[in-house]
């Protein structure tokens, strides 16, 4: 799928979400291929060329034979905690205000499948703010990266 054809269906699922239809438990997902094309984007975006992210001889010697290929961006992967609210929960009326205790617990190759969760924990009258457990499993659904995110709903 090409990135275009990928972002016009991306915009036509866009929730919104306003603050008080927000209840605690709500819960959002989707899945996304990483792809080569995704990690070469993401390399001339940030200027990254650490050779373990892009050469699978390299990752297969520094990692003692553990990884077979290149190992995709950690930071490619936690955008996607970044879809998660702007696409999803909440949607168009988001903010992003911070993440606590980003961490990443197993590499991400290209080609594998991913799913991005989250969950509202919490509920910030006064701040029209939401705190989201956030994670992202791989196919084997195997956790690959967790978050905690605070989201500002601006309507």
């Amino acid at each position: 799928m090409t990135m275009r054809i990928w972002l016009m269906e991306a915009m036509q699922m866009m929730n919104e979400y306003t603050f008080s239809e927000i209840k605690t438990g709500m819960t959002a997902s989707f899945t996304r291929n990483i792809t080569e094309e995704m990690e070469q984007n993401f390399r001339l975006i940030c200027g990254d060329e650490n050779p373990l992210h892009k050469e699978d001889d390299f990752a297969r010697m520094i990692s003692g034979g553990k990884f077979q290929s290149h190992v995709s961006f950690g930071m490619l992967t936690a955008s996607f905690y970044s879809t998660l609210a702007g696409m999803y929960l909440p949607g168009r009326n988001s903010l992003i205000h911070s993440y606590d205790e980003l961490s990443f617990m197993k590499p991400v190759f290209a080609r594998d499948t991913l799913t991005v969760e989250g969950t509202v924990t919490d509920r910030l009258d006064d701040l029209k703010l939401i705190r989201l457990n956030v994670q992202i499993k791989n196919q084997y659904g195997e956790k690959v990266s967790k978050a905690r995110m605070k989201v500002l709903v601006l309507k």
